[in-house]
């Protein structure tokens, strides 16, 4: 399971992961409308973190702290059309640097078997929600 240090709200214990960024990237997927079938695409964030404390290694797909991904969910709610292809460019240059120290909230894991997604945002985030 994850390392770190684990705080405790209101609601529930947060998991917290302190890591040094070794790669990211933006993946492109497609989710359709449950109502008219329509594809949608979709763009997430997904980053190889390296544990501080443990030297363990995580892939944590980030859902919120990119302002692009935030003008991406506005764009959807309104239901205008979205250029995925310049929301990708506009993303990936918001990834953070490679050694970059950050801390992310851990919010859910998800796969099986050996391989294992930790859902996550940036600790920040949290604090402003």
């Amino acid at each position: 399971m994850v390392a770190g240090v684990k705080e405790k709200t209101k609601e529930n214990e947060a998991m917290l992961l302190q890591g040094m960024v070794l790669s990211g990237q933006v993946m492109e997927s497609t989710f359709y409308d449950q109502l008219t079938g329509q594809p949608k695409p979709g763009l997430s964030v997904q980053l190889t973190v390296l544990d501080v404390e443990t030297d363990e290694k995580y892939q944590c797909q980030v859902s919120e702290g990119f302002t692009t991904l935030e003008q991406l969910k506005d764009l959807r709610r309104l239901g205008q059309a979205i250029d995925i292809q310049q929301a990708r460019v506009q993303l990936e240059g918001e990834l953070p640097p490679k050694m970059a120290s950050i801390a992310l909230e851990v919010r859910g894991i998800k796969g099986k078997g050996g391989f294992h997604t930790l859902k996550c945002r940036f600790v920040q985030v949290a604090a402003t929600v």
